[in-house]
């Protein structure tokens, strides 16, 4: 009868039963962990779901309307002249501009809030370079002014002094 030699190397080449066993239990629990992350997260997203829906069918806040004269800016945004209707639905979010006859729609940037103006509610228009910049909108029945594009100081003293500042009206039909 003739016994095989089992040297070192050889015994490191074969892994023993014990050792197998240990990485399938070891892969089988990761498996398991992942699959359940990932339960979890679907869950948690599917709950979310309705709750993330409740503002958009939140009622507004304010919604006024107001006719542009001209051309203007707003933020990234080139608006024509005409009827718009702006929505705002928190004083911590971007306003909703559309136009009356439904072909121009825009969400603003997110205003900063500043302490309302004096005066009506209204657009404030600045002009520079030949351009109609939409710089803030004052709504002293909320109590506060919606700033969208900030004028530096220098800025606002120049533009007060040249007469380059207008208000457009706006009519509020709902608070």
């Amino acid at each position: 009868m003739v016994l095989a030699k089992t040297t070192p190397q050889d015994a490191t080449h074969r892994p023993n039963e014990n050792q197998e066993k240990g990485r399938r239990k070891t892969i089988k629990l990761t498996n398991r962990h992942q699959c359940s992350t990932r339960t979890m997260l679907l869950v948690g997203v599917l709950m979310a779901i309705p709750v993330l829906r409740v503002p958009a069918n939140a009622a507004p806040v304010w919604v006024g309307k107001c006719t542009l004269p001209y051309q203007v800016n707003w933020n990234h945004a080139i608006l024509p002249p005409g009827g718009y209707t702006i929505t705002v639905n928190s004083k911590a979010a971007s306003a909703l501009v559309r136009s009356n006859n439904g072909t121009t729609q825009y969400y603003t940037a997110v205003p900063i809030i500043a302490d309302r103006e004096k005066g009506d509610t209204s657009l404030l228009i600045t002009t520079a370079g030949g351009q109609h910049i939409v710089r803030s909108l004052n709504s002293p029945l909320l109590g506060v002014s919606f700033v969208f594009q900030p004028l530096s100081k220098s800025e606002r003293e120049a533009s007060a002094k040249s007469g380059q500042q207008e208000s457009i009206p706006v009519i509020v039909t709902k608070k």
